[in-house]
């Protein structure tokens, strides 16, 4: 089906056969899941309408829940909104039960008329609770509080008829102390309800008793007085009585009766609860196996459709994602530069041949820049090359006007000075001595004239004599020793060349005078008159480059010196002869052949030069 789509559909209609197939069967997979749902959603309706029923033992469980709490704020807290709140909860109750008995089945009614007399009755006994309370309320507010006051007054009497008898005022303040704490033991019992406060409370009543009827046993005189006060303080007593009792009457109601009458409401609630859960869930289970049935089939239609459509898509998916992925191919191997990327063959002229044709167009050009790419580095690699000679032929200027601007600038110093000094003494008639100093004159401008020639030969390393050739080592220092042999023989000077030495590819004549720069520097500062002056040249082959080593028994260079020797006409001892030009020459002929050097030496254990070249400059090992 694949090839079939490509040879006979362009992009764009088979992008839409899909965008068709793909909106058909999203159609009727709707039309189908609405079928179901509606189908479904009657069976919920059904289910919700039955459900209704279960907020009946909600209503009961929460109401009377919220009822009896309040019930309990109001008894302990005695807030009269809660008051409020248990009444309006009851009416609003009770209304809904009388609703509901009408509009519920005869089972649930059933149920109802047992919960409505219970709830009648949990609503009678909280008036009685609320009647307690407030009488409870009323006698502490008026009755003790009045029976306080007057006991206090009497004491406060008696207190001012005693006035002479401190013992006497001792004992009635300790009867008013007595009472403070009668009071506060009766309101901390109303608090937490510790019936210990109540026995403390009529433990000091008992007391207060006992002091006044001491004190009248013992003042006749006052004794209407004391009698009063005692009178006063049994009513006190009543008092307080009545209130414990009327407290514990209204905690009995609310704590026994309408506990058990709320606990009954709803055990009946529960009773109720469990009956519609149980035609709850005769219903669900019918719901749940028609739910199936209808998922069932749904899904079965759908996985049919479904599969359809994938094999089809699949099939416009691979007609479109197959030539694409050649010429991504294509196009991969053309943005790296290929010019030989193949192009897949298309049947139709739609996008993907036009990409074809530009891939086509593209491999075109891709061998047209291939051919500038290969001009551009050879232009490149000259101009690198041009570059790099221009940057080291930059650095030797530089070096050379530092050295001219410094080193040349002795000797015409000298002259001048010297010149000078002549013309003072022919201006004094002394000839003869002002003759004299022409000698000294002319040694100046030797010393100039071999520095000049000296930076002539320095400049031209690297300019001319530029032809490379391979050079075979051990041949050439063998010519090198036997033409120096007579003369380093007469000053007792040794040259031994080691064997093996590697081939290399430079300039021959630029090789020699590396090796004449070395051995004469060597003779210059290496003579040694215990050991004899000597200079041994030898090769150690690498896998990268070749190192040749020249080594000799001389003083040896002080490590901070051992780069300046290769500086333009820099010179370890002064008084020695020379330019100090030849190690600066070795160093510029190692870089025109792609190589380094460098000296390691100790101070009184000779100097070893090592020369580095290349292996790609050099040939194998003789």
């Amino acid at each position: 089906m694949t090839q079939f789509l490509i040879n006979h559909f362009k992009l764009q209609q088979r992008i839409n056969i899909g965008y068709i197939l793909a909106g058909s069967v999203s159609v009727i997979i709707v039309i189908l899941a609405a079928l179901a749902f509606s189908s479904i959603s009657n069976d919920y309706r059904s289910y919700i309408s039955s459900s209704q029923k279960f907020h009946i033992d909600l209503l009961l469980t929460g109401q009377i829940t919220d009822i009896h709490r309040q019930a309990m704020i109001y008894t302990y807290q005695g807030h009269p909104s809660a008051a409020d709140q248990v009444m309006t909860g009851y009416e609003n109750l009770l209304k809904q039960l009388d609703t509901d008995l009408q509009a519920n089945p005869p089972k649930i009614q059933a149920f109802l008329d047992t919960i409505r007399p219970h709830l009648k009755n949990y609503y009678a006994v909280f008036l009685q609770v609320k009647k307690q309370r407030d009488t409870q309320q009323y006698l502490i507010r008026n009755d003790f509080r009045n029976h306080a006051s007057t006991i206090e007054t009497l004491i406060r009497d008696l207190t001012i008829q005693f006035s002479h008898s401190s013992d006497v005022n001792w004992q009635l303040e300790s009867i008013l102390n007595r009472l403070l704490s009668v009071e506060r033991n009766l309101y901390r019992y109303l608090d937490i309800l510790d019936s210990s406060y109540v026995a403390a409370a009529k433990e000091q009543l008992d007391e207060a008793t006992a002091v006044l009827e001491n004190i009248g046993r013992h003042n006749h005189a006052q004794q209407s007085l004391i009698n009063q006060a005692i009178d006063k303080l049994e009513r006190y007593r009543q008092s307080f009585n009545e209130v414990v009792q009327r407290t514990r009457g209204y905690l009995y109601l609310i704590n026994v009766v309408m506990a058990a009458e709320a606990y009954e409401i709803l055990y009946q609630s529960k009773k109720l609860s469990n009956l519609i859960t149980e035609e709850m869930a005769v219903k669900e289970r019918a719901i749940s196996a028609h739910v199936e049935e209808i998922l069932w089939i749904l899904t079965v239609c759908c996985s049919v459709l479904l599969a359809i459509m994938a094999l089809i898509t699949d099939s416009i998916r691979r007609s479109i994602a197959l030539p694409i992925a050649r010429l991504a191919n294509t196009f991969r191997a053309l943005t790296g530069g290929s010019s030989q990327a193949s192009i897949p063959a298309y049947p139709l002229n739609d996008e993907i041949g036009q990409l074809i044709h530009a891939a086509s167009s593209f491999r075109d050009k891709n061998m047209e820049t291939e051919c500038l790419l290969q001009e551009s580095l050879r232009l490149t690699r000259a101009l690198e090359s041009s570059h790099k000679t221009l940057e080291h032929t930059n650095e030797e200027l530089e070096q050379v006007i530092h050295t001219v601007s410094h080193d040349l600038k002795s000797p015409l110093v000298t002259s001048m000075g010297f010149v000078s000094i002549m013309r003072k003494l022919a201006d004094q008639g002394q000839y003869e001595q002002a003759v004299s100093r022409l000698d000294k004159i002319t040694l100046s401008i030797g010393r100039m004239e071999q520095l000049i020639n000296d930076l002539l030969d320095f400049s031209r390393v690297g300019r001319i004599d530029l032809n490379h050739k391979r050079i075979d080592m051990n041949a050439l220092l063998y010519r090198f020793a036997q033409t120096h042999e007579e003369n380093l023989n007469r000053i007792g000077f040794t040259l031994r060349i080691h064997p093996n030495l590697p081939v290399i590819h430079g300039n021959e004549s630029r090789i020699l005078q590396l090796f004449e720069n070395i051995l004469t520097n060597a003779v210059k500062y290496a003579p040694n008159e215990e050991q004899g002056a000597r200079l041994e040249i030898g090769a150690i082959a690498y896998y990268d480059h070749s190192l040749i080593f020249c080594r000799d028994n001389g003083p040896g260079i002080e490590p901070a010196f051992q780069q300046k020797i290769f500086g333009l006409f820099y010179r370890l001892d002064n008084h020695a002869e020379g330019s100090g030009i030849g190690l600066a020459i070795v160093k510029k002929v190692m870089k025109i052949h792609g190589g380094d050097i460098w000296v390691e030496s100790e101070p009184g254990k000779g100097a070893c030069f090592w020369l580095k070249f290349p292996r790609s400059k050099t040939a194998e090992v003789s």
